[in-house]
C-alpha cells in the first residue's frame, strides 16, 4: 500500500463511517525518517532486523529486501503466503507501549503484497527500547485484508505496565467496504492474536449500512490484566432516495453487539468470556450475502 491507497483508505472509510478505523495518516513514517530517541537510527534500521538485505534500490527508490521465511501470521496458516519478490518498504507507523513495565516500540511495517492472495503483508514488529539501539523481539502478519494500519484506538491499556495494540485492514469496491479488526496482545514479549473482529459498510441507492467498533479495558477483579472489550455498532438508516432497484429492502435500525476477553495466566492468553457477535455475523448474512 502506498502513500496515494493510505489516503483513499482514510476518505474512503471516513465517508461511509461515523468516524475513521484508521489512525491519523500523518503518523505515518517514511523508511529514511528518523525513530525518535534514537539518534542516528532510521525505520529502515529497524525493519532491517526483520529484513536483512532491506536496502534503497536506486533505481527506483525504493527500499527492497527478501525474508529468510515468510513472518508467521497471527491469524493462522490460513493467511500465510509467499511475500512479492523483492518485498517492498512503504510505509512504517510508530506506537509506544510498555509491555510488563518495560518501554518497547511496536512498529508496523507494509511490505507490500503476497504472491496469489488479497491480504497485504503487513508485519508487526515489536522493539525492546530499555537500551541503546532498540533490539527486535519478536514480527508476525498481522495483514487480514488488502491494506492494513494502526486502528484508531491502537493502544488499549492492560494495566499500569501493559497493553494491547488494534489494527484494522480492508478492501473498498465502489460503496461497499469490507474490513476488520485484529486485537494483538504483545504481553511476554510475544505477539499474540486476541481476536478479530469482521465488519462490513455498503452504501446503496435506498439504504445503506455502516459498522463501526469502539474499544474499552476494564480491571478484572480475577486476575492481573484488564479485560479488553468492544462494542460492535451497526446502524441501517434509508436514503429517501426514489425509484431504486436494490434487491434488499432492511429497515431502518441500530443493533448493538458486545464481545468480552479475559486474560487466562494458565494458557497465557485472552480468551472470550461473552459475546454476541454470532448475531452480527447473522445480520451481515441478511444485508451483504
Amino acid at each position: 500500500m502506498n502513500w496515494r491507497a493510505v489516503l483513499l483508505l482514510v476518505s474512503v472509510l471516513g465517508a461511509l463511517s461515523a468516524a475513521s478505523a484508521i489512525a491519523d495518516q500523518g503518523l505515518l513514517k517514511n523508511a529514511g525518517d528518523a525513530v525518535p530517541g534514537h539518534p542516528g537510527l532510521t525505520y529502515a534500521d529497524l525493519v532491517r532486523q526483520a529484513v536483512p538485505d532491506l536496502r534503497l534500490n536506486d533505481a527506483d527508490q525504493r527500499f527492497e529486501g527478501h525474508f529468510r521465511t515468510p513472518p508467521r501470521h497471527l491469524a493462522g496458516e490460513g493467511f500465510r503466503g509467499e511475500s512479492s519478490d523483492p518485498a517492498v518498504l512503504a510505509f512504517v507507523a510508530d506506537k509506544r507501549i510498555l509491555v510488563g513495565g518495560k518501554r518497547r516500540i511496536a512498529l508496523l511495517a507494509d511490505l507490500g503484497g503476497k504472491e496469489g492472495r488479497i491480504e497485504g503483508l503487513a508485519v508487526l514488529m515489536l522493539f525492546d527500547d530499555e537500551g541503546g539501539t532498540p533490539k527486535l523481539l519478536d514480527a508476525a502478519d498481522v495483514g487480514i485484508d488488502k491494506d492494513t494500519a494502526f486502528a484508531d484506538q491502537a493502544v488499549l491499556l492492560l494495566g499500569p505496565g501493559d497493553s494491547a495494540l488494534v489494527t484494522w485492514s480492508e478492501h473498498d469496491a465502489a460503496d461497499l467496504t469490507m474490513g476488520g479488526y485484529m486485537i494483538v496482545s504483545p504481553v511476554g514479549d510475544r505477539l499474540t492474536m486476541v481476536d478479530q473482529l469482521p465488519l462490513t459498510s455498503e452504501s446503496l441507492c435506498s439504504w445503506k449500512a455502516v459498522e463501526t467498533a469502539r474499544f474499552a479495558t476494564v480491571p478484572d477483579p480475577d486476575g492481573p490484566l484488564h479485560r479488553i472489550e468492544a462494542t460492535v455498532t451497526a446502524k441501517i438508516g434509508h436514503t429517501g432516495q426514489e425509484g431504486c432497484n436494490d434487491e434488499r429492502h432492511p429497515a431502518a435500525a441500530t443493533h448493538i453487539f458486545h464481545a468480552v476477553w479475559r486474560w487466562n495466566p494458565a494458557s497465557r492468553r485472552f480468551e472470550p468470556a461473552a459475546s454476541t457477535l454470532d448475531g452480527l455475523k447473522a445480520l451481515n448474512r441478511e444485508l451483504f450475502e
